[in-house]
């Protein structure tokens, strides 16, 4: 059962990844993608974010990178947060119990 939120933080617009329904390639091992059930996809100042399902059926990995995986999301929304980043990682992983 999926169960995992993939948060990542971001300098791109996130109007335009709502638009899109999709964030960049982000490298993700293909055991994680089979748990990740949400994303929090946040901008850089951690002000905003897209909340969203993954959708794994149409994400897909770069061919000149298959590391590296498009994240695809549905029923996103811009939400205001206050997200603090303790590092330069922009990735982090939390249980749905741990949001």
């Amino acid at each position: 059962m999926s169960n995992l939120t993939r948060q990542v933080r971001t300098h791109d617009n996130l109007l335009e990844l709502l638009n899109r329904s999709e964030s960049g390639g982000w490298v993700v091992s293909r055991e994680k993608e089979r748990e990740i059930a949400n994303v929090q996809i946040v901008n850089w100042d951690g002000t905003q974010m897209i909340q969203a399902a993954f959708d794994q059926s149409s994400s897909y990995r770069l061919k000149d990178n298959e590391k590296r995986l498009v994240i695809k999301f549905s029923d996103g929304k811009i939400i205001n947060c206050n997200v603090d980043f303790d590092s330069q990682n922009p990735v982090r992983y939390f249980l749905r119990d741990e949001i």
